[in-house]
């Protein structure tokens, strides 16, 4: 792997694969697609607080090494920038996680837990503690009715409320609503996933009272498509019309909300893990918790011991392309 000096600017990189030398030798060469991607950008450098003014904001960003173009024919864009052809779009949606309404699941730290059988689930609830139960803290693989990892795609702005206007005018017309997602995982740890099932509901009174019927789950997509990730399978699953609105005089909408402006969907997950990862502590251990992760641990204090494997998982919306990543422990009780 190069990396490309960028102290200075880059007009173009370019290398021809193989096949591309190939056709310009025999006069057929023509380029009639490009693609466009940003792998090597980590907008966290963006600094706004920088003593010299806005103009060195990026500045950081623009002097980040960037790999040298590719030669291989399987090489692919992880993250490819959208493309639109519209040139009146004020604002893009995002998608992030809800940490605040019943049955959503709450990170520890960045990290979500999944409990790979009942029996984790038990032995963790007993390992936890006083304080908050571990139930808000825990997903079970395969549970439709337990807890959900809950995510809002939308607008996250300020600059106007989230009422049935908004959301029409910014996201409805402009053909930026998500009503289905793909989510992928890593097919060594993870199988499948679960979504809305149908007749599920995500909405707000005009009092700002929440009304939600997300539980139980539905929807089971099991991992097929491919993806550029290296192992990675991807599922699709269906949202539910998010019709959460700002109403005068009612409580707050972003009690109830992750995103400050109109939104478009709420997409409730859980997923499945590789069956070889759930055996029971008396079963066998899957060799994986030993290539991928850790055995035997006091994770949380005590004397039961549990492995786990840490993965990340990707979801995007289908219609807006809007993506996001999710940290996830899969957790297996392994006796005491």
């Amino acid at each position: 792997m190069a990396f490309l000096d960028n102290s200075g600017d880059i007009i173009l990189d370019a290398t021809l694969t193989e096949i591309g030398r190939r056709k310009m030798a025999q006069g057929g060469f023509r380029i009639s697609k490009f693609a466009l991607g940003d792998d090597e950008i980590n907008y966290a450098q963006y600094d706004k607080n920088h003593p010299s003014g806005s103009a060195y904001y990026d500045l950081e960003i623009l002097q980040t090494p960037v790999f040298e173009s590719f030669t291989k024919q399987t090489a692919n864009i992880n993250h490819g920038l959208l493309t639109n052809t519209r040139m009146d779009l004020l604002y893009l949606p995002i998608l992030v996680p809800n940490h605040k309404i019943p049955n959503a699941v709450q990170p520890t730290g960045s990290t979500y837990y999944l409990a790979v059988n009942n029996e984790t689930r038990t032995a963790i609830d007993d390992t936890w503690g006083t304080g908050v139960p571990a139930s808000d803290y825990l997903l079970e693989s395969g549970n439709r009715s337990y807890t959900f990892l809950a995510i809002e795609a939308g607008l996250n702005t300020t600059d106007f409320k989230a009422t049935a206007t908004t959301r029409t005018n910014y996201l409805v017309n402009t053909r930026l609503l998500d009503r289905d997602f793909s989510v992928y995982l890593d097919g060594r740890f993870l199988v499948g996933t679960m979504g809305a099932r149908g007749g599920a509901r995500f909405t707000n009174r005009s009092d700002g009272t929440l009304i939600s019927n997300l539980l139980p789950l539905g929807g089971a997509s099991f991992g097929g498509g491919g993806s550029s990730y290296a192992h990675y399978k991807a599922a699709g699953v269906s949202g539910v019309n998010n019709t959460v609105y700002f109403y005068v005089g009612a409580t707050d909408d972003t009690r109830i909300s992750a995103l400050n402006g109109p939104r478009s969907s709420i997409v409730p997950l859980n997923f499945f893990v590789n069956s070889e990862l759930a055996s029971v502590s008396t079963g066998v251990r899957s060799v994986l918790f030993e290539q991928y992760g850790t055995k035997g641990h006091a994770l949380f204090g005590g004397s039961n011991l549990f492995d786990y494997i840490d993965t990340t998982v990707y979801v995007q919306g289908t219609t807006s392309t809007s993506r996001t990543q999710l940290q996830l422990r899969i957790i297996r009780y392994a006796g005491t």
